[in-house]
């Protein structure tokens, strides 16, 4: 061999060792997310020490939400052309189409009942409408009646499913706000410059990502009624931290983070302990990993 070629084959070896995943997650419990490890954007597994890959296809699959009892993940795809919402049994892995519709489908999540998928519908340029489709008639109807807001995004209910919250347009950006089943009354809960909220599993808390201190983003914690807002990232200066999620105990957040220099390219998985604040990395990768989602 001569000097050139084992110069290459060192480069190759050090650069296959570069791009291997790193994982430190050592959890009884599943975290389903998306990233471009792979070279396409696609969704993955995180358990106990073990990385799955579970989608493979040239489409973009993104946004995976798994049902309350663990057992399928909804997600968005492209794989048919435009966006539609997708269904993946987790213990067969088997694939079915939810929606199809010509305009797109986005950003899913679950009743609390798990009888029935939420999902973004766009109805025009940067305006999407929450719809609500029951898995087993596959009849639709629209979330949120008559919403005050010209675009709702991200709808989430919380655990007890009598509220929705979700990321509603207003003038000057977004914010967060609720709708509740049984008043049929919203409310806002931040103003301008905040969006994706999730609801802890015990209900007491919400987490949502808020841009005020450091105008990046950072992940708040607050009360449902919009009270005791709190800023749990804020000695993370110069990244923007994104897409925060509870654990199944609550006591926990995974979120992804990206240094400013590289914009929102660089995502990588966090968890952040609510009792000490410790956060610390979870997963490395050469991708980009967006929207997890942590459960049993």
């Amino acid at each position: 061999m001569n000097a050139w070629s084992l110069v290459l084959l060192l480069w190759t070896v050090s650069a296959a060792q570069a791009q291997a995943p790193v994982v430190q997650f050592d959890f009884d419990s599943r975290i389903v997310f998306s990233s471009t490890m792979g070279g396409n954007t696609d969704i993955y597994l995180l358990s106990r020490n073990r990385l799955e890959r579970l989608t493979d296809d040239p489409g973009i699959d993104q946004w995976p939400v798994p049902d309350p009892a663990g057992e399928r993940i909804a997600f968005t795809s492209n794989r048919r052309g435009n966006f539609d919402i997708y269904l993946m049994d987790l213990k067969s892995r088997k694939i079915e189409r939810l929606t199809n519709d010509g305009r797109d489908e986005m950003m899913p999540s679950w009743s609390a009942d798990g009888q029935a998928v939420y999902y973004e519908l766009l109805t025009g340029r940067n305006t999407s409408l929450p719809q609500r489709q029951d898995i087993r008639s596959g009849a639709t109807a629209p979330l949120l009646p008559d919403p005050p807001f010209s675009s709702c995004i991200v709808p989430f209910s919380n655990p007890r499913g009598d509220e929705i919250y979700f990321t509603g347009k207003v003038f000057l950006g977004w914010l967060v706000a609720k709708y509740n089943l049984n008043t049929k009354k919203y409310t806002e809960l931040t103003k301008s410059g905040s969006c994706r909220p999730k609801v802890s599993p015990d209900g007491s808390r919400v987490a949502y990502v808020c841009g005020d201190d450091d105008r990046l983003g950072d992940v708040f914690l607050m009360n449902p009624d919009g009270g005791a807002k709190v800023n749990i990232t804020k000695s993370r200066k110069d990244a923007y931290d994104y897409y925060p999620c509870f654990s199944p105990s609550g006591d926990m957040i995974v979120f992804s983070s990206s240094p400013k220099k590289q914009g929102k390219n660089a995502y990588q998985l966090y968890i952040l302990d609510l009792k000490t604040g410790d956060v610390r990395r979870i997963l490395t990768t050469e991708g980009n990993d967006s929207f997890p989602y942590w459960f049993k």
